[in-house]
């Protein structure tokens, strides 16, 4: 190497000495804040302690909980496998009806797990629920109290 080609060769390995720990530095100091996780369901709840009513299937139990003084209710949705439709959603319908025109969307269940929901009172003590797959918008199942 020539003299000039030298000094040149010092000067840029210099240069990148120097540039490359700022450019490090930099770039930790301006990367993003990790997201924090959300879920769309709430979170976990304790169960309530009286079971009103009980009903067992092949892939889900689903019990209605009560306090002692019956003045809280409680749906509590059991996966016993997977699901098959990701987008599950539980709504309760009072008119007894597949429609979920009619219906109030309880809460989302998604995989494996227990799942708890607040119910509100029904004076007959009938309880009509609809799992309903919101994406490919059809009644997967309808369940009866």
């Amino acid at each position: 190497m020539i003299k000039p080609l030298r000094k040149r060769h010092l000067q840029i390995w210099t240069a990148w000495a120097v540039l490359i720990p700022i450019g490090i530095i930099s770039a930790i100091l301006v990367r993003p804040e990790l997201p924090q996780d959300k879920l769309l369901q709430p979170a976990a709840t304790v169960a309530l302690p009286i079971i009103l009513k009980s009903l067992n299937k092949e892939s889900y139990t689903i019990n209605i909980r009560s306090n002692s003084d019956t003045s809280q209710l409680q749906l509590e949705w059991i996966n016993k496998k997977t699901l098959t439709y990701p987008t599950a959603t539980i709504y309760q319908n009072t008119a007894n009806t597949n429609n979920i025109a009619d219906a109030v969307l309880i809460g989302r269940i998604e995989a494996r797990g227990t799942y708890h929901f607040e119910l509100k009172k029904n004076s007959d003590n009938n309880y009509h629920f609809i799992l309903y797959d919101f994406i490919h918008q059809k009644t997967i199942d309808s369940i009866t109290f």
